[in-house]
């Protein structure tokens, strides 16, 4: 017989961003007792990698609402999580071809309708916002004033800490290896610590996610995609702290990084390396970085002599339409999931503790119908499409001239 340390009503698995903000949100909807799995440490495994933008520019009008929402709770973090999430609003700005102004203007415009300060601008229209940019292939623009950035390892560690304090046991070191399931209902898990029983399991463990649900049959197609990561000292002259820019003609993101440094990633979160050593922390891919330094340069004037300060690489968990895989799991009653968040999950964390907490009990969110995101989406080829498109940002590859370190 289970001992009652070993007995919950809902069991989640993961202790990132996602895992813990659910869990906080389950004990805020008293779904009773609520136990927290981790197999290493808060905030160890993906989530502390991430560059943990905080912006609501997406082409589709519910990933936008789920990205408001974020934003929302971000601006007001302390008061309504309690602890710190180390948000920072510097402003994201979009840098599209000529090609996407059409698309990029349409966006912007469903995003004012739904409550999101953004502006469409013309590629002259930019420069009292921003006038450090090169900016001769640039074609349009779109300006996010109320966006800015997070401290992804502070925000999961207070949605750790209210979760704790709201009454869900957090136990790390427990290894999830197996889902119980007979006769096609939950009933627990099998972990290194031995069987946990429960009628409700959440799994948000990322790539991991993909194994778990495979000890059921139940296939989750997910890809780990490694993506490089650098920073970059900017030159003393280079003046007032920088937005974020998502530069979708260079193919490339610029990140402050505290006053002095630029964090610069890949746009493309499909485009990486395939590694399944997704526990593994690894260095940046080198040509990788020669060519995000070589990007940084370009698209800023006077920053040919910025200096590589670092660089690692962290792994997404990418699905088929690089969208969620969210809500419960058809065929297996009390079976919940929330993974495939394909590069954005840090800033959609709040929106999905709040979307996945309800569905546990059966309410249905105001934020987005979860259902959009069911995981059988992809075996019935209804895959989430964009209501807004743009072209794939290119990857280009460095020059010969490319510097090789700091």
């Amino acid at each position: 017989m289970l001992s009652a340390s070993k007995s919950a009503d809902v069991i989640v698995i993961g202790g990132g961003c996602e895992g813990t903000s659910i869990a906080w949100q389950l004990a805020l909807r008293k779904a009773g007792k609520v136990i927290l799995l981790e197999k290493r440490g808060i905030a160890s495994g993906a989530t502390g990698f991430s560059s943990a933008i905080i912006r609501t520019h997406y082409g589709h009008e519910a990933l936008s609402s789920m990205a408001l929402h974020g934003l929302r709770i971000f601006e007001r973090f302390n008061e309504i999580v309690g602890g710190e999430s180390g948000f920072r609003r510097t402003g994201f700005l979009v840098l599209f071809p000529a090609a996407d102004a059409k698309a990029a203007s349409g966006a912007a415009a469903m995003h004012r309708r739904i409550g999101i300060n953004s502006v469409f601008l013309g590629a002259d229209e930019f420069h009292h916002i921003e006038p450090r940019t090169t900016r001769d292939d640039i074609g349009a623009v779109v300006w996010e004033a109320e966006s800015g950035h997070a401290d992804p390892s502070l925000t999961t560690t207070s949605f750790a800490n209210a979760a704790r304090n709201a009454g869900v046991e957090t136990r790390t070191g427990v290894e999830v290896h197996r889902l119980v399931a007979p006769r096609g209902r939950i009933e627990g898990v099998e972990t290194n610590d031995g069987t946990y029983s429960a009628g409700t399991v959440v799994v948000a463990a990322n790539y991991r996610t993909k194994d778990l649900l495979k000890t059921l049959g139940i296939d989750l197609p997910l890809n780990p995609m490694r993506h490089t990561i650098a920073i970059v000292e900017r030159t003393v002259d280079f003046g007032p702290l920088p937005p974020i820019v998502a530069d979708r003609i260079l193919g490339a993101y610029y990140r402050p990084d505290g006053d002095t440094r630029t964090l610069i990633g890949n746009v493309n979160f499909e485009r990486g390396t395939v590694d399944e050593d997704v526990e593994t922390a690894k260095p940046g891919d080198r040509q990788e970085i020669e060519s995000l330094v070589e990007r940084f340069a370009q698209r800023w004037r006077g920053q040919d002599s910025a200096t590589l300060a670092r660089s690692y690489s962290g792994v997404y968990d990418c699905s088929p339409d690089l969208q969620p895989v969210l809500g419960p799991v058809g065929g297996v009653d009390g079976l919940f999931v929330a993974a495939g968040f394909s590069g954005h999950g840090f800033k959609l964390s709040p929106a999905v503790g709040e979307m996945l907490s309800s569905a546990v009990v059966g309410e249905r969110s105001k934020i987005a119908d979860v259902r959009l995101f069911d995981l059988h989406r992809f075996a019935r080829g209804r895959t989430i499409k964009d209501q807004f498109t743009y072209a794939p940002a290119p990857l280009p590859t460095p020059s010969p001239t490319a510097r090789r370190s700091g």
